[in-house]
């Protein structure tokens, strides 16, 4: 009776354990020097990821010995599974607002540096060239060879927007809806085909979805605050799947007669039926960046006005945090980038001396 018990008991132990959630941890994985002082997070890099392993960074240096001196010079680097080691830059690239897009089973990668797109093939990067009319907003790619780019400008006040697709031979326009709005400031797709975007003109912010022939719009419902604010001026969009798409955004300090609102970020989420606003506990706190993947979730990079960045990751209805490690000092995310098809994670941080750090959550 006493083996039975003893059994029993060890068996419950051992299917607890099985089935606990593994504590991920952050891993330096290489450092350099960047352009200290206030600068804003298009000029300091970002950061992409295949499929297969591999991750990219594309930095803004500083040469030079003095504080604050020193020409910013703009560096490619790759990871080959145990460092990083330096790349060539794709000929023409010219480090301006870079961003990256990998679709989301990771094997097609992006990079976009100012107006010029850039395709991963082989190991290496070939310009794809894109002769948008305005100035390169947003990029989205939702399979290989599905990929998205937005365009905002025009005479009148940044008056006028596009909309580009790349089909794996060249760039085409996309029929623009009857209210176009003044910029596509924000795009995500889950899948070939398909797209979600942020909308903004005239002080209001709409989410438009592409089905592959026609929009359809999917009303935001006021931000929750005191009084309920409307939605706008959103900073970042991820879409895991069609029925699972995230919006973030900032809530700035307000009074309304007795009422305050507080500094705090804010997070939107379309469950397949409507909008939703999560009640999260983010009071004072900056969200730089919202990434997604199908089995890693979604990620939320938070940089708190007091405590240490971190990322929140909702995966299987549960929400988990990791806090990056406090040696060194502080230091913020200004990109994250998951690894397709897995629950790992990458990250660019800045500290306050504009130390550029590269890590792994893993």
């Amino acid at each position: 009776m006493r083996f039975v018990v003893a059994l029993v008991v060890l068996l419950a132990v051992c299917g607890a354990d099985a089935h606990a959630p593994r504590v991920a941890s952050w891993r330096l994985t290489h450092a350099v020097r960047g352009w200290p002082g206030e600068v804003t997070s298009t000029d300091i890099g970002a950061m992409g990821v295949t499929g297969q392993g591999q991750a990219w960074a594309l930095l803004a240096e500083r040469s030079g010995s003095g504080r604050g001196s020193g020409p910013r010079s703009w560096s490619m680097l790759r990871w080959d599974g145990a460092s990083w080691r330096r790349a060539p830059l794709p000929e023409g690239a010219e480090g301006s607002d870079p961003r990256f897009a990998a679709s989301p089973s990771g094997d097609d990668l992006w990079l976009f540096t100012g107006d010029r797109p850039f395709q991963l093939t082989g190991g290496r990067w070939t310009h794809r060239p894109w002769r948008g009319a305005f100035t390169r907003a947003s990029v989205a790619a939702g399979a290989k060879d599905d990929v998205w780019v937005s365009e905002y400008g025009g005479p009148d006040d940044y008056a006028e927007a596009g909309l580009s697709h790349w089909d794996g031979r060249s760039w085409s326009p996309v029929p623009q809806p009857s209210a176009y709005g003044h910029e596509v400031s924000r795009l995500a797709a889950p899948g070939r085909g398909e797209l979600w975007a942020v909308v903004d003109g005239m002080g209001q912010a709409r989410v438009i979805r592409w089905n592959g022939s026609g929009w359809a719009a999917t009303p935001l419902p006021p931000a929750p605050g005191c009084p309920p604010a409307p939605a706008g001026g959103f900073y970042g969009m991820a879409a895991r799947a069609r029925d699972d798409v995230w919006l973030i955004t900032q809530a700035a300090a307000a009074r309304s007669g007795s009422c305050a609102v507080p500094d705090r970020g804010l997070v939107a989420r379309w469950d397949g039926t409507a909008w939703r606003w999560p009640d999260l506990p983010l009071t004072q706190t900056w969200l730089p960046d919202v990434a997604a993947d199908r089995v890693g979730g979604v990620w939320i990079a938070a940089n708190p006005a007091h405590g240490q960045p971190y990322v929140l990751n909702f995966r299987n209805g549960r929400w988990t945090r990791s806090a990056l490690p406090a040696d060194g000092g502080w230091a913020g995310f200004v990109d994250i980038a998951p690894v397709p098809g897995t629950t790992r994670l990458w990250a660019l941080a800045r500290r306050g001396d504009g130390t550029l750090l590269l890590y792994e959550l893993a």
